[in-house]
C-alpha cells in the first residue's frame, strides 16, 4: 500500500511511540509500528488522529482512550492506543480513579461552577489589566516566568517529582523551552516561588497544552493552581488560541478538581501514560474551548 507515513515521537524515557500524525492507510504502517515497538522495547504505541480516521485505526486492534477537544483548530482529536506489553494496558487504580473523578465532577454540580462556552468575541486585555481579575491572597504575586527564575524553578521541580515525563528539574532544559512556544507563569510568596504551571503551545493548531503543574505542599488548599490555570487561559485567549487541555494524574484529586472548576470536561483516560511520581501513571484527558 504505497503512499502510507507518519509523524513519530519516540519516547525512550516514558516507553512510548507516539503517531502524531499519519498520512494514507493506518493497516499499512500499523505492522511497521509493531515491529519499531519491539525493537525498542517500547510498552505503549499512541495515534492522534480525526475523527474521520477513527476506523481505520480503531480496526487494527487500536483501543480508543480519550478526545482532546478543539485539538486541530477547533476539531477534536482523537486518541487510540496499543499496548505491545500487555500489563501496560491494564490499570492498577482504576477503581480509586473513578472515585476521585466522580468526586470532582459531584463538587463541579454542588457548587455550580460549571463555566459554559459563551459566544461572541472576547476583549483583548494586557497583563496589567488581567492581573486585575487574580484572585490571591494575601502577599501572593503571579507573573510570568523569566530565565532568571530558571534555576529556582529546577530546584523546586526536583523536590516535586521524583519522576516526570519532561527533565523539568534542568535548569537548561526550562532555559530552552522559555525560548520557544512555551509560557511559564508562577506565584510567589515573599520572593520564593510556591507554584508553577506552563502552556505549552502550538500555534500551527491553535491549541495549547496546561502542563508541569505544581505546588508546594505547605500551599496547598488555597487556590493558587487555579488562579495560574485561569490566567494562562486568558493569555492564550489573548494570542488567539482556540483551546486548551490538560493530561494530569488520574490519582490526584487537587489538580483534577482544579481543572473541573474551571470549566473544563474529562474526555478519557491515557493508561500507564508515562512516568510521573513513582512510576508509570494513569493520565485524565481534560479539554476546553477558549473561544
Amino acid at each position: 500500500m504505497p503512499g502510507a507515513g507518519a509523524e513519530l515521537v519516540i519516547d525512550y524515557y516514558n516507553k512510548r511511540i507516539k503517531v502524531m500524525e499519519f498520512t494514507g492507510l493506518f493497516e499499512a504502517l500499523s505492522g511497521n509500528l509493531e515491529a519499531l515497538a519491539e525493537a525498542e522495547e517500547m510498552g505503549k504505541i499512541i495515534v492522534y488522529t480525526l475523527p474521520k480516521k477513527g476506523n481505520e485505526v480503531r480496526t487494527c486492534g487500536y483501543v480508543e482512550e480519550g478526545i482532546i477537544g478543539g485539538y486541530y483548530s477547533g476539531k477534536d482529536c482523537h486518541i487510540f492506543s496499543s499496548y505491545p506489553e500487555i500489563p501496560r494496558g491494564i490499570s492498577f487504580q482504576r477503581e480509586k480513579e473513578d472515585q476521585i473523578l466522580k468526586n470532582c465532577l459531584r463538587k463541579k454540580r454542588e457548587t455550580g461552577k460549571r463555566r459554559q462556552k459563551k459566544g461572541g468575541s472576547r476583549k483583548m486585555e494586557s497583563w496589567k489589566q488581567q492581573k486585575e481579575k487574580i484572585c490571591l491572597p494575601e502577599g501572593y504575586i503571579l507573573r510570568p516566568a523569566v530565565q532568571a527564575d530558571a534555576s529556582a524553578m529546577a530546584a523546586l521541580y526536583r523536590q516535586g517529582f521524583q519522576l516526570y515525563p519532561a527533565p523539568l528539574h534542568m535548569e537548561s532544559y526550562l532555559l530552552e523551552t522559555m525560548d520557544s512556544n512555551v509560557l511559564y507563569l508562577l506565584v510567589e510568596k515573599r520572593g520564593e516561588i510556591v507554584s508553577l504551571a506552563s502552556a505549552e503551545m502550538d500555534p500551527d493548531n491553535a491549541s495549547a497544552e496546561i502542563t508541569d503543574c505544581l505546588t508546594v505542599l505547605s500551599e496547598r488548599g488555597k487556590g493558587l493552581m487555579k488562579e495560574l490555570i485561569k490566567a494562562l487561559e486568558e493569555e492564550l485567549s489573548e494570542r488567539n488560541f482556540l483551546s486548551s487541555y490538560t493530561l494530569c494524574r488520574a490519582s490526584s484529586p487537587g489538580i483534577n478538581s482544579s481543572f473541573a472548576s474551571l470549566g473544563y470536561t474529562c474526555t478519557g483516560r491515557l493508561v500507564n501514560n508515562c512516568r510521573i511520581g513513582k512510576g508509570f501513571e494513569d493520565m485524565n484527558i481534560w479539554s476546553k474551548l477558549l473561544k
